[in-house]
């Protein structure tokens, strides 16, 4: 037997005479600060799931490694093993935050691991960032040579996609099944416009931000030779005050896929769809795209305001903002003047007169301005930045992740704050030196 399961977004379990292995639970109610559901909604979920004998998780994101659906199966199955990748000298946020969570005894780190005939390996996704996180799985077969490539959340590079084709020659393998993400679910442009006074440039930006992840899926599987493709993951919707950014978010149907590469597969909902990987066949297929959905009301409210029992004032979250700018800035891989400055407002409503702005930073004063660049003091503001970012949060959220009871990636992917850009280009850098910016 080798067949893969598909049981939600990138959770797949892959089975095997040998193993069964589930890939990613996401069935938490929590993930990314509340922000985030699943959709169409999961019932019974140990049902859906099943048992299985090893939990894989590929990275520290919420909706791939969820400590509420972990704890619940290890409290329906029993004890499990939690297989992760090995970072060597780089920094393991994964592990760290797995045996953080309690589930430390269950933790094996390896990039190697075999069952029988069952080969499982594990190939973290270097770039040279501070902030690598992702990993990329494949189970083959000793025998026939067969080989499931789950490549999760790695974004595209010459260089992974190279090594993992090294992998690939070296076991003389064959990909019948490549489990690669299709669309994207960053803050892209829905946190980036407004919907009152930019709604048209939001959906054109939506529709080619679309396609783009169509283009980066199609250079993956071309770099890559496979039978058969399962395009997954990022099977969301935001719920909550935030539902009504939906409809920008740029987040294809998988079944759109379909449209570009004929030998993709849309295995159908509910948990008990499989691909077999001896017959080449689907067991079922999704035959209809989800409807869109503009409005979901939140069962909770978002973490920051359920966790946080009052409103922090100007002064603390200033006083917290500068010590966290010292923390971050050694950290910094901007080598250009680029600024951000944060603004902060207590009411939920406050985001309405935002969208309502074409420059909004003109409403509040922020509560600090700093300077990226890694050659530079944070304090020295320079009058002609390449880029300067404004960033608008909730007070309460802020409190939250200077103190590290959030994480700035979390809010980010959870469309949590609002920034718009002078000039309106991207940054990465500038991104990643949020990561870092905490008091801890």
């Amino acid at each position: 037997m080798f067949r893969v399961e598909y049981k939600y977004s990138a959770c797949i379990k892959i089975v095997t005479d040998d193993v069964r292995i589930l890939c990613d639970p996401w069935f938490g109610g929590g993930a990314y600060s509340g922000t985030w559901h699943q959709f169409p909604p999961v019932k019974n979920k140990m049902g859906l799931i099943g048992d299985f004998d090893v939990i894989y998780i590929s990275h520290i994101h919420p909706d791939h490694y969820c400590s509420e659906t972990i704890a619940e199966l290890l409290s329906h199955y029993g004890n499990k093993n939690i297989l992760v990748v090995d970072w060597g000298e780089h920094p393991n946020y994964l592990a760290k935050k797995i045996a953080s969570d309690g589930f430390g005894d269950n933790l094996t780190i390896s990039n190697e691991v075999t069952f029988g005939d069952t080969s499982v390996k594990i190939l973290p996704n270097r770039t040279g960032s501070a902030s690598d996180i992702d990993s990329a799985l494949i189970v083959s077969s000793k025998k026939s040579k067969k080989a499931v490539l789950n490549v999760n959340d790695c974004i595209y590079n010459d260089s992974f996609y190279g090594k993992i084709n090294d992998v690939k020659i070296q076991d003389g393998l064959e990909f019948t099944l490549f489990c690669l993400g299709y669309t994207g679910a960053g803050p892209y442009p829905q946190t980036y416009y407004s919907p009152i006074l930019d709604e048209r440039k939001m959906l054109d930006l939506a529709n080619k931000k679309k396609q783009q992840f169509f283009d980066r899926y199609l250079k993956a599987i071309s770099k890559i030779e496979s039978v058969k493709r399962l395009p997954f993951a990022g099977k969301y919707v935001l719920k909550g005050d935030l539902a009504i950014l939906n409809q920008y978010r740029g987040v294809a149907d998988a079944l759109e896929v379909k449209q570009i590469d004929k030998d993709a597969i849309v295995l159908d909902d509910g948990g008990d769809s499989y691909f077999d990987l001896e017959s080449i066949k689907c067991s079922s297929e999704r035959q209809d795209r989800y409807p869109p959905v503009n409005s979901l009301p939140s069962d909770n409210d978002y973490d920051w305001r359920t966790n946080v029992g009052f409103t922090p004032n100007p002064t603390l979250l200033k006083r917290l903002l500068y010590k966290s700018v010292s923390n971050a800035h050694p950290r910094s891989e901007c080598d250009q003047d680029y600024l951000w400055s944060i603004y902060a407002y207590d009411s939920p409503s406050f985001i309405v007169d935002l969208w309502s702005h074409q420059e909004p930073w003109r409403l509040i004063e922020p509560l600090i301005t700093f300077n990226c660049n890694k050659n530079s003091d944070a304090r020295v503001i320079a009058t002609e930045p390449a880029c300067h970012s404004h960033l608008f949060i909730e007070s309460k959220a802020l409190f939250a992740v200077l103190t590290g009871v959030s994480h700035w990636n979390n809010y980010e992917v959870g469309s949590v704050f609002q920034v718009r850009r002078v000039p309106d280009i991207y940054v990465g850098e500038m991104q990643r030196y949020l990561n870092f910016l905490s008091v801890i």
